[in-house]
C-alpha cells in the first residue's frame, strides 16, 4: 500500500475489529501530541484541526476541544457543497451537562497524554458509546472546551445506516450505562458545598411546573442555544440516584414515581426498576 505521506502508519488488521478496539490500536503507533479520529464519513473544513488544537495550546488546563457541525444525509459531500441550515448545536461543557448527553459530538480533539500518561483508553467491550465513556472518564480529573463554530459534518444517512441508529434498543442501553455510572461517581466526588449546591439546582428545577421548564428550556435554546438545561425528568432521576447513594431508598422513589411508566427516559425507568427490586 503506497502512501503519498511518509508521516502516516498504514495498519491493517487480519480481522475487523471494533471500532474503539481500532482507535485503541491506532492511537498507540500515533506519535502527535493531539489525537482526533476521522471516520469514514467525517469531513472537516479546512481550518477545523488548526483551530481545535490550537484551544489546546491556548487552554493547557483543558483535555478536549470540540465544535458543532452541519448534518446532511447526503453522503460524501464537501465542507462547502452542503446545505449550511440544519446543524448540530454543541453545549458549552459542564460534569452536570456531559450526563445529560455527549455534547463533544464526532470530531473532537484531544491530548494524547490521556492515554500515555493517565492511562485513559477506549472501553473496548461498548459497540456504540465508547467515545461516551471516554469522555466521562476524563472529566473526572480535566475540564473541556468547545470551541465557536462550525467545523466539521455530521452525516446522517436517510436510511438510518448509522452506527447507533441501526440497533436503537443497544444505544439506548450503553448511553444509560454510562450516565449511571458516571452519574454516581459525580455525585460521591463532590465536596459538601458542591453536594449543597446540587442540591439547590435539583430542588429548584423539580419544584417548577412541566410546563414552565419546558418554556424556560425553549427560551434558552432560542437565545442561548449553548447554555441549554436538561428537561424536569433529568432532575428527578439525579435526585433519585443521590438518594439512592444515601440509603434513602423510599426517598428515592418518590423522585421516580412523577414519571412512572414513562417510555421517554429509560434512565428513570431502570433507577425505579431498581430501587423495587
Amino acid at each position: 500500500y503506497l502512501l503519498k505521506y511518509a508521516n502516516i502508519k498504514y495498519l491493517k488488521t487480519a480481522e475487523r475489529e471494533t471500532i474503539y478496539k481500532a482507535w485503541n490500536r491506532g492511537i498507540k503507533i500515533a506519535e502527535g501530541k493531539y489525537i482526533t479520529n476521522a471516520n469514514t464519513d467525517d469531513r472537516l473544513s479546512k481550518d477545523a484541526l488548526e483551530k481545535l488544537s490550537d484551544a489546546l495550546e491556548k487552554n493547557p488546563d483543558m483535555a478536549i476541544s470540540y465544535a458543532e457541525q452541519y448534518i446532511t444525509n447526503k453522503p460524501n459531500p464537501g465542507f462547502n457543497d452542503i446545505n449550511k441550515k440544519i446543524k448540530f448545536t454543541r453545549l458549552n461543557y459542564s460534569r452536570l451537562r456531559l450526563l445529560f448527553g455527549y455534547i463533544a459530538g464526532p470530531q473532537s480533539m484531544w491530548r494524547s497524554l490521556l492515554h500515555f500518561k493517565d492511562d485513559i483508553w477506549f472501553d473496548e467491550n461498548f459497540e456504540v458509546a465508547g467515545d461516551y465513556d471516554f469522555i466521562c472518564k476524563v472529566a473526572e480529573k480535566y475540564s473541556m472546551i468547545r470551541v465557536p463554530g462550525v467545523l466539521g459534518i455530521y452525516y446522517k444517512s436517510s436510511q438510518n445506516l448509522n452506527k447507533e441508529l441501526q440497533n436503537v434498543d443497544l444505544t439506548f442501553k450503553e448511553v444509560h450505562e454510562v450516565q449511571d455510572k458516571y452519574l454516581r461517581k459525580y455525585i460521591n466526588s463532590l465536596k459538601n458545598d458542591e453536594l449543597i449546591e446540587l442540591k439547590r439546582k435539583i430542588s429548584f428545577w423539580i419544584k417548577q411546573p412541566k410546563l414552565s421548564v419546558g418554556t424556560i428550556r425553549k427560551f434558552i435554546e432560542i437565545f442561548f442555544p449553548h447554555h441549554q438545561i436538561p428537561p424536569k425528568v433529568f432532575f428527578h432521576w439525579v435526585a433519585s440516584v443521590k438518594e439512592e447513594e444515601k440509603g434513602n431508598m423510599e426517598k428515592a422513589k418518590k423522585y421516580c414515581a412523577a414519571f412512572n411508566n414513562k417510555t421517554d427516559y429509560l434512565n428513570l425507568n431502570k433507577q425505579l426498576t431498581r430501587l423495587n427490586s
